[in-house]
């Protein structure tokens, strides 16, 4: 089971976005970035591996512990974490009690 990270745990600075699908003035369809929130988080790196299937790519397995927020859990698995100019996509989000979620993530692609 997961434990709520001490405060001082949480210190890296994540944006975490979702991609909308909207229309410029043209009728273009254009996919836009809005920001759902930038929190502090505790990094835990899980796992690390290559892929040698056709092209070989580092896959990178983390969590993130962020505060609660109602919007990260309604959306989950539709958002993208930036760290460190990083991008990834998020596939599953926990709950520890009502005071923090972890977001299990994997790189985007």
């Amino acid at each position: 089971m997961d434990k709520s990270p001490y405060i001082g745990q949480m210190n890296r600075k994540i944006k975490i976005v979702e991609f909308e699908k909207t229309q410029n003035s043209t009728g273009e369809e254009e996919i836009a970035e809005n920001v759902i929130s930038e929190p502090f988080a505790f990094m835990n790196e899980v796992s690390g591996s290559e892929d040698a299937d056709g092209k070989i790519r580092h896959i990178v397995n983390r969590t993130y512990t962020i505060r609660y927020n109602t919007s990260v859990l309604r959306k989950a698995t539709e958002l993208v974490v930036y760290d460190n100019e990083q991008k990834f996509s998020v596939y599953h989000v926990k709950e520890i009690g009502n005071t923090h979620l972890v977001l299990l993530v994997t790189n985007y692609e």
